[in-house]
């Protein structure tokens, strides 16, 4: 079993809930001291849930990264990691690292993409794998070896989770947020097309391509819109796949759990 940390997703997600119970204020050393006690507690009982042989906790590079380069305001607006926890992510990482557990960072790459990576070369050597993450864009890996958990709502999401949680299978999930965009991400779709106008669409054509193709026949401003913003439409669906081949240059035995 290969267990994978989205660490940033979990660090900020336990800072919030920190900060809200704090008085001290954002940047206060107790907020960031328990925040980090309280991430080690949740990557320990992580690992013993799943009973995980290999695992990663993996944080994102500063960047730019590809997604940068292809569209300029990608993740505008979103609110930097406070500077004060910043400055002690690293003295953290070598903490996590005390414990036998491999943290990754690549300047490079975001960390979805290097998890992605080590979950897919996983899977194809029929390796469990189970992502430790409250992002919807892992959804679109969920297969027969993969599975996605959310930690905070103590649950798990397989194939026919994701498909009940979204109201389509895992692999028009891409489809689906290009059409609509990822406003996490900043990342835009087709002006006027919503989750159901999109998810009606997916019913009808399947896919983006077929819904391009026939654009002509969907009637009304949304298929005008989906005509004059095509292109929004594939570049959106370049952002939000995953990649599933940086070069990372470790192998799975790298990721071994040594304990403590």
């Amino acid at each position: 079993m290969l267990l994978l940390i989205d660490a940033m997703n979990l660090v900020r997600r336990i800072f919030a809930a920190q900060h809200s119970n704090t008085k001290s204020g954002s940047g206060s050393q107790k907020s960031i001291d328990d925040t980090f006690l309280h991430c080690q507690n949740a990557i320990l009982k992580n690992i013993e849930r799943t009973s995980a042989s290999h695992v990663a906790l993996v944080f994102d590079g500063k960047g730019p990264t590809w997604r940068h380069e292809l569209y300029s305001d990608y993740k505008a607006g979103r609110a930097p990691t406070p500077p004060d926890l910043a400055e002690q992510l690293l003295a953290f990482r070598h903490q996590i690292e005390k414990l036998g557990i491999t943290c990754l960072l690549y300047e490079q790459f975001e960390a979805d993409d290097v998890i992605a990576t080590l979950a897919s070369k996983a899977a194809q050597h029929r390796m469990p794998v189970t992502i430790v993450s409250t992002d919807k864009g892992f959804m679109q890996l969920s297969n027969e070896f993969i599975e996605l958990y959310h930690h905070f709502e103590k649950r798990s999401l397989s194939c026919d989770d994701v498909r009940q949680t979204l109201g389509f299978g895992p692999g028009q999930l891409i489809d689906y947020l290009s059409l609509v965009g990822d406003t996490t991400n900043h990342v835009p779709g087709v002006p006027g097309v919503g989750p159901k106008t999109a998810g009606a669409l997916l019913d009808q054509f399947t896919d983006l391509d077929s819904i391009l193709i026939n654009s002509d026949s969907i009637p009304g401003k949304v298929g005008e819109n989906i005509k004059s913003h095509f292109t929004t439409a594939l570049l959106a669906r370049k952002m939000v796949t995953l990649k599933l081949d940086c070069p990372l240059h470790i192998n799975l035995s790298d990721l071994r759990y040594k304990g403590v």
